[in-house]
């Protein structure tokens, strides 16, 4: 076995091919393009393609191919949450207390602050005025769906490629899958279950990662913020705490995870249907959801 760690996207990277060699050039062109992935699609870089949009006016653009497919999968998510789900968000997680200078300091404008409206056709984007795009729900799983996609074209078919605890794996040499446990939510040293990997994706999310004081000048009850937000009510998600998804892939577990967070129950039957995925969701009064055909182990 050889492994890379790297940090990226506010998190820390690791790969872990089963092969005798993994050169060092095949390390630092995956490390290149996980940098470029971030220096385009990280809110918190100003030159990013999402941040192009933070100052523009109301009109009609042209986005590059991969920004097109963030947004594509932007609006299905958004029709499977009810209209919840919106990367359009990044605006209000700066006023909440969440942005690129990790101010982590909610003001006052939360209340008031009006997602802006934008609307995709193929390539060509429309907005109503400024927006700042958080692809952080589903950017991180993309990424490592690419990194996967780089080692197969090196040569390797056994590795799993994981990026602050969202994964996805092959198999091992000898062709067993890669047995991977799970968090509980809120507690890092302990674990709800245990999944095997083989050619599958899994991602985890909760609300205690990125936690920050709510601010007394925002006259908010809330005694805590956190990076989950309902652009509805404009507070945290408060109804579920965690989640895990397995899917065919890293992105689409991405998504599932930030679908399960901003949807009611009812909703989660088509989100299985339409992401392919299944889920473990808990919920804040202590229970826990599990679709019908997870196929992992829960403790």
């Amino acid at each position: 076995m050889n492994t890379f760690s790297f940090p990226a996207l506010g998190t820390k990277w690791s790969l872990l091919v089963d092969h005798d060699v993994f050169p060092e050039e095949h390390r630092q062109a995956i490390l290149g393009e996980v940098q470029t992935f971030e220096h385009r699609f990280s809110r918190f870089l100003p030159q990013s393609e999402v941040n192009q949009f933070r100052e523009a006016t109301a009109g009609t653009y042209e986005i590059s191919d991969i920004l097109a497919l963030f947004l594509t999968r932007a609006n299905l998510l958004r029709d499977l949450t009810g209209g919840v789900y919106d990367p359009a968000i990044g605006g209000l997680l700066e006023h909440a207390g969440y942005d690129p200078t990790y101010r982590l300091v909610s003001d006052n404008e939360v209340e008031s602050f009006q997602l802006p409206r934008w609307s995709l056709i193929g390539k060509s984007l429309t907005i109503d005025g400024p927006v700042i795009f958080d692809l952080g729900g589903i950017g991180k799983g993309y990424c490592i769906d690419f990194v996967a996609s780089i080692l197969e074209k090196q040569g390797y078919q056994r590795y799993l490629v994981e990026g602050g605890g969202d994964m996805y794996g092959t198999t091992k040499r000898d062709g067993s899958p890669f047995r991977v446990a799970l968090e509980w939510p809120g507690k890092p040293d302990m674990a709800f279950g245990v999944v095997t990997l083989s050619q599958q994706g899994v991602a985890v999310s909760d609300s205690f990662k990125r936690r920050w004081p709510a601010s007394a000048k925002a006259g908010r009850d809330e005694k805590n913020w956190h990076h989950i937000i309902n652009p509805e009510t404009k507070k945290p998600i408060a109804a579920v705490v965690g989640c895990a998804a397995l899917a065919r892939s890293a992105f689409a577990a991405d998504s599932m995870t930030s679908a399960l967070f901003l949807s009611s129950q009812n909703r989660y039957p088509k989100l299985v249907e339409e992401l392919e995925a299944e889920y473990v969701v808990f919920q804040a009064d202590g229970t826990a959801s599990v679709s019908p055909q997870w196929p992992g182990e829960l403790f």
